[in-house]
């Protein structure tokens, strides 16, 4: 059977794209390798001459690729490994939550969540969830075993006596550890989000912000709330003008190498991805008592993701970067 092919036009905004981008954009859902072997191959022509994947192209040039070669990528289930446990007794579990899973259910019930999976991660444990992390947020997240476990765990959170800290990239250069309290209540403008909101509709809520590293034009931060209201930690940092980057919801930028790197060349025709996709938020550590009497402390590595950002910026931003006090 002959060869199809199909014919593009290199319009004259994406003059100077390479070869292998320009293919990458005009075919989104082929998958690369496939696209590569084109190129090798052959299969692909410029104005009639077959082109190697770093050619350059210029506006108006004709652009034929064989279409019989254009196998699309294997559509597949995301893979879910199973849940890391960080630390294990009698009456809890801690495990380290990954990014991108809500903790219980959504309304729509679509997402099961961290919730669906408890029972194939203890079998006979009756584990139970005792407190929540956002969908983006990783690291320690506390579950009971049992009623018995539950109940304490939830007059721990009740009496405070549950401490957690996080850390988290923001805006801005912090010096100085600070209190913020301010309170904290549904936005009467934005379904599903949370606000500073004054009177009988707000609850009152306080965070500790402790500066650890300072980068240019960004801080990582130790945050230690001493309340536990729905989205506190973003809002509170949105407060006072140093929202968490990547986090859009409430002000955080979308963190881009373009912005640290001053000799960053933009590809032609390539739109420049974050460095992360979501926010920079990790719940590093968690100390609680036992059902013993015992107190135990549980720490949550950084996620490579996170980590990454950190080198990139420790690379492309060292001139402003101090220790901080």
């Amino acid at each position: 059977m002959a060869a199809t092919s199909q014919t593009l036009v290199v319009p004259d905004e994406l003059r100077g794209i390479a070869m292998a981008d320009f293919l990458r954009r005009s075919f989104p859902a082929v998958s690369h390798l496939a696209l590569r072997g084109l190129l090798a191959e052959g299969r692909v022509r410029v104005n009639g001459s077959p082109v190697l994947a770093d050619r350059r192209l210029r506006g108006g040039d004709v652009v034929q690729a064989e279409s019989t070669g254009l196998r699309s990528a294997p559509a597949s289930a995301p893979v879910r490994l199973a849940l890391p446990v960080l630390y294990e007794s009698d009456a809890a579990l801690v495990i380290d939550k990954p990014a991108g899973q809500v903790t219980v259910p959504d309304r729509s019930g679509t997402e099961a969540g961290i919730h669906g999976e408890l029972a194939g991660l203890r079998p006979n444990a009756d584990l139970r969830i005792v407190h929540r992390l956002d969908r983006d947020t990783t690291g320690c997240l506390l579950l009971a075993k049992g009623l018995e476990g539950a109940r304490h765990f939830d007059r721990a959170f009740r009496d405070h006596a549950v401490k957690k800290s996080y850390l988290a990239l923001v805006l801005g250069e912090l010096r100085g550890k600070r209190m913020v309290e301010a309170p904290i209540g549904a936005d009467p403008a934005r379904a599903g989000k949370m606000a500073i909101v004054r009177g009988a509709a707000g609850k009152n809520a306080l965070t500790e912000i402790e500066p650890e590293r300072r980068f240019g034009g960004f801080t990582l931060v130790r945050l230690r709330p001493h309340t536990g209201r729905t989205h506190q930690l973003r809002v509170h940092l949105a407060s006072i003008g140093h929202p968490i980057a990547g986090d859009v919801d409430y002000g955080g930028p979308r963190l881009l190498l373009s912005q640290i790197k001053r000799d960053y060349k933009q590809r032609v025709g390539v739109v420049e991805r974050p460095l992360l996709e979501r926010m920079f938020l990790h719940a590093a550590e968690i100390v609680f008592p036992e059902l013993t009497g015992d107190t135990s402390s549980v720490a949550a590595p950084l996620p490579p993701a996170l980590t990454l950002v950190l080198d990139k910026l420790d690379r492309f931003a060292p001139a402003r970067r101090q220790a901080c006090d």
